[in-house]
């Protein structure tokens, strides 16, 4: 799958800096349950980035198909997507920078949209685009992003303090995950 970004802010600097910092964190990642990035680049002056295809549909489009058809989905199901996608924002929220320390990686949009569910079984967690980092390091600007900076995150599944605008933490995370479980 490639992800670009649109031809109206290919020359907006601020939103090439945010794609480039999302490539390297999502890049950063591996495992199971989160979709791998496989490259990054810049073909023709359009930034890009080569994620894993998964096959199947996101959490959002099942809910709705149950849901047009006066059903749930069934709660094996339910317990298993959120099962993996704990375990791929355990693992990011574990990831640790070459020197040892704890990068604080904050997903800060769990929702059924960033959820896939593979018609094989695999659960992915994607779109670490908004995910804020305590080291800064990470991005390109060397700089922490601003508020202004990172898109909104779907308000139905934020977390009390992400709603208040105060800090997200890890625990906004498991919270929206809570959200989605029910």
């Amino acid at each position: 799958v490639l992800k670009m970004i649109t031809p109206e802010r290919a020359n907006d600097q601020t939103t090439i800096n945010m794609f480039l910092d999302e490539a390297r964190l999502a890049a950063s990642l591996n495992h199971q349950n989160v979709a791998q990035v496989f490259e990054v680049g810049e073909d023709q002056g359009v930034h890009y980035l080569a994620m894993e295809y998964v096959h199947g549909q996101d959490l959002r489009a099942v809910l709705a198909k149950a849901g047009s058809g006066g059903t749930r989905i069934p709660l094996e199901l339910a317990l298993t997507v959120v099962a993996g996608a704990a375990a791929g924002l355990h693992h990011a929220h574990e990831r640790r920078g070459p020197d040892g320390k704890p990068l604080g990686i904050v997903h800060r949009d769990v929702s059924p949209s960033n959820i896939m569910i593979g018609y094989d079984g695999a659960v992915k967690l994607l779109d670490f685009g908004i995910a804020k980092l305590l080291d800064p390091s990470l991005t390109r600007t060397g700089q922490p992003r601003t508020r202004t900076e990172l898109r909104a995150m779907t308000p139905e599944y934020a977390s009390p303090e992400q709603v208040l605008g105060e800090t997200a933490t890890t625990a906004s995370d498991v919270y929206a995950l809570g959200i989605v479980l029910y």
